[in-house]
C-alpha cells in the first residue's frame, strides 16, 4: 500500500514540474498522423469544414510528408461533399502529382472522375477512368469504379460510344452499354450480336452484370448459325437465302412472327461453342437453324442439349446426330429410290450393258452405290467396278484406273456437286469416255459453272424444280425466283423447309422453346420445297424422281 502510494505522488511530481516549466501534454494537432485522424473523423461525421481545416493544417506544417498525397486527396473529397468542384478537381490533381505508388495515383484519378461526373463532363470522366489501371484499387475502390464507368457511358451519345470502343478494363462496359443501347431501340440483331461479342470476349460479364431484355415483342428471334464468311460461305448462302425467305413471307401472312438473326461461325470450331452457349443462355433464342456440316453440327449438339435449346440442321447427314437428345435435329430429305431411278434409266433409257460405280465414303454415297448396284444387276445388266475414295480427296487417279480398261459404258457418281465437277475433268484426262450419271446431289449451280463440258450428256435427278408437280415445290420456286431472280438449289429448299417447320410453331400461338421442341418431337412427314421430308433418320421413299440430262450447258429435263 505504502509503495502504491509513493508511485502516485510521484506521478503527480512530475506533471506538477512539466506544468511549471511551460510543457503541457502533446496534442493531436502536433502530430502528421493526429492531424490525419482529426481530419477523417470530421469527414465521417460530416462537419466538413473542420475536416478541411485539419487536412489544410497538415499540408501547411508538413509539405514533404509522404502524407502529402492523400491530405490532398482528403481535401478533394471534402470539396466536393460541398459541391466545390474547381477546388476539389485542383486537390485531386495535386494528390495526384503527389502519389508515392500506383495505388495512390488509380485513387486520385477515380476522384478526379467523379469530379467530372458531378460536373456532367461524362466523356472526360471516362477519359480518365479509361486511362487508369484498375488493377491498382482496392476491392471497394474497384467496385466505385465500375459504378463511376457505367453510370457517365450510360450518359454519353450513342455516336460516342460506336466511335470510341473501350480500351482496356473499360472495354467490356462500353460494349454492355451498347448492347442495352440496342435492345431498347428494337435494334435486335445488334443486340443479339454485340452480346455474343461480349460472351466470346468476356464470358462472365453477363453472369455478373445481367443481360438485358433484347426483345421489343415478345416473339423472340430464332438464329441461323452457318458460315456465312471464308470456306463453306457460298452453301451457306444459299441455306440462307431459303431460310430468309421462309421468314419473309411468314411476317406477311401472320402477326405473330419471331426474328431471323444470323451468326457466323466460321472463325474455327471454337466460335461455335461461344456461339451456341452465347445464345443458349439468351432466353430470347428460341430455336437455331444450323449449323451447315455434320462436323459443325456434332459440335453444336451437345450445347444445344445441355441448354434445352431446339436446333435443326438444315443440310447435316450424319445419322450420329439422332443420339444427342430430344433438342437435336436434322432434316431428312426423302432420297430412297434416288439412285434405283437412275439405274433404270441408265439401263432401260441408255442402253447400258455394263457400268462401274466411284463412290465416297460416307453412309450416304455407299447407300446409293449399292442401291444402283442391286438394280442394275435386277435389270440385267453388270457392274464391272466400284471404288471408294476418302472424304476431302481431290484426286481420284487410282480409283479412274482400277475401272478405265473394265470400259464400262456409264459411270456412276453418287457424290455431290462439288465431287462431280472434280471427278468428271479426270475421267476424261485419263480417256474414260463412259456416260455419266449422278444423284440429286448433283442439282447445284456449281455443276454448270464449273463442270462445262466435262459433264455434258449427264443424267441425275433432281427432287425439286420449278416444274415439279409438288405444289409446296412449285410455290417455293416460283417466290424464290420472284425474290432472287435466279433459280433455287437444293440447299435452298433445304433451308427454307427447315425454317417453315419452325415457323410452324407460331401459327397461333407464341412458344417457348419446350412448347417448339413438343411441336417439333410430334411432327411426322412435312410435305415442303424438298417434297416428303422428316426430322431424324427416318427417311420416306419417293415412288419417282424427274431426271435431268445436261445438253449444250443447260440442264434439261429428260422425261
Amino acid at each position: 500500500m505504502k509503495n502504491c502510494i509513493l508511485t502516485a505522488l510521484a506521478a503527480l511530481l512530475i506533471f506538477l514540474l512539466l506544468s511549471i516549466m511551460g510543457c503541457g501534454p502533446v496534442k493531436d494537432e502536433d502530430s502528421p498522423e493526429g492531424l490525419t485522424a482529426l481530419a477523417e473523423n470530421a469527414f465521417s461525421s460530416g462537419n466538413i469544414s473542420e475536416s478541411l481545416r485539419f487536412y489544410s493544417m497538415a499540408i501547411e506544417d508538413y509539405p514533404e510528408n509522404p502524407l502529402y498525397s492523400s491530405w490532398q486527396l482528403g481535401r478533394g473529397k471534402s470539396f466536393l461533399a460541398i459541391d466545390r468542384f474547381s477546388e476539389a478537381s485542383e486537390a485531386a490533381s495535386q494528390a495526384l502529382q503527389r502519389a508515392i505508388d500506383s495505388h495512390g495515383k488509380a485513387v486520385a484519378m477515380l476522384l478526379l472522375s467523379q469530379i467530372e461526373i458531378e460536373q456532367g463532363s461524362f466523356r472526360n470522366s471516362i477519359e480518365i477512368l479509361q486511362s487508369m489501371q484498375q488493377d491498382n484499387l482496392d476491392q471497394n475502390e474497384s467496385e466505385s469504379a465500375i459504378d463511376l464507368i457505367r453510370l457517365a457511358l450510360g450518359r454519353v451519345e450513342m455516336s460516342y460510344l460506336t466511335a470510341e470502343p473501350g480500351a482496356g478494363w473499360t472495354e467490356v462496359f462500353f460494349l454492355l452499354e451498347l448492347e442495352k443501347r440496342y435492345a431498347a431501340g428494337g435494334n435486335t440483331e445488334r443486340a443479339a450480336l454485340t452480346g455474343m461479342e461480349i460472351d466470346r470476349l468476356f464470358p462472365e460479364a453477363h453472369q455478373r452484370y445481367g443481360r438485358p431484355d433484347i426483345v421489343t415483342s415478345e416473339d423472340g428471334f430464332v438464329a441461323l448459325v452457318l458460315p456465312l464468311s471464308g470456306s463453306g460461305s457460298t452453301y451457306s448462302e444459299r441455306v440462307r437465302s431459303g431460310v430468309e425467305l421462309a421468314f419473309e413471307r411468314s411476317s406477311g401472312l401472320f402477326i405473330s412472327v419471331p426474328e431471323i438473326i444470323a451468326f457466323d461461325c466460321s472463325a474455327d470450331s471454337s466460335s461455335i461453342v461461344d456461339i451456341m452457349n452465347s445464345l443458349g443462355s439468351n432466353p430470347a433464342c428460341l430455336a437455331v437453324i444450323g449449323p451447315l456440316t455434320s462436323r459443325n453440327a456434332e459440335l453444336a449438339a451437345p450445347l444445344a442439349q445441355k441448354w434445352s435449346l431446339p436446333m435443326i440442321t438444315p443440310a447435316a447427314t450424319s445419322s450420329e446426330l439422332d443420339d444427342y437428345g430430344d433438342y437435336v435435329h436434322r432434316l431428312v430429305v426423302s432420297q430412297g429410290d434416288d439412285a434405283a431411278a437412275v439405274a433404270q434409266y441408265a439401263v432401260r433409257n441408255a442402253g447400258c450393258r455394263t457400268l462401274a460405280i466411284i463412290h465416297e465414303f460416307t453412309s450416304e454415297s455407299v447407300a446409293n452405290a449399292e442401291q444402283f448396284s442391286s438394280v442394275v444387276q435386277e435389270l440385267g445388266s453388270e457392274i464391272v467396278g466400284m471404288e471408294g475414295y476418302e472424304s476431302g480427296s481431290t484426286d481420284y487417279r487410282d480409283q479412274i484406273n482400277a475401272i478405265k480398261y473394265l470400259h464400262p459404258d456409264g459411270v456412276f457418281l453418287p457424290v455431290d456437286a462439288w465431287d462431280a465437277i472434280q471427278l468428271a475433268p479426270q475421267l476424261r484426262f485419263y480417256r474414260v469416255e463412259s456416260q455419266l450419271f449422278g444423284t440429286s446431289g448433283w442439282d447445284d449451280e456449281i455443276l454448270l459453272e464449273q463442270g462445262g463440258e466435262y459433264v455434258e450428256g449427264a443424267v441425275f435427278p433432281v427432287s425439286f424444280g420449278s416444274g415439279s408437280m409438288n405444289p409446296a415445290t412449285a410455290r417455293f420456286s416460283y417466290f424464290y425466283e420472284r425474290e432472287y431472280d435466279s433459280m433455287p438449289t437444293m440447299l435452298a429448299a433445304q433451308g427454307y423447309d427447315t425454317a417453315e417447320i419452325i415457323l410452324g410453331a407460331w401459327r397461333g400461338t407464341i412458344p417457348s422453346r419446350s412448347s417448339l421442341e413438343n411441336h417439333l418431337e410430334t411432327m411426322n412427314i412435312y410435305f415442303g420445297a424438298t417434297g416428303m421430308c422428316t426430322l431424324g433418320s427416318v427417311s420416306i421413299p419417293r415412288s419417282a424422281f424427274p431426271l435431268v440430262m445436261v445438253i449444250e450447258g443447260e440442264i434439261v429435263s429428260i422425261e
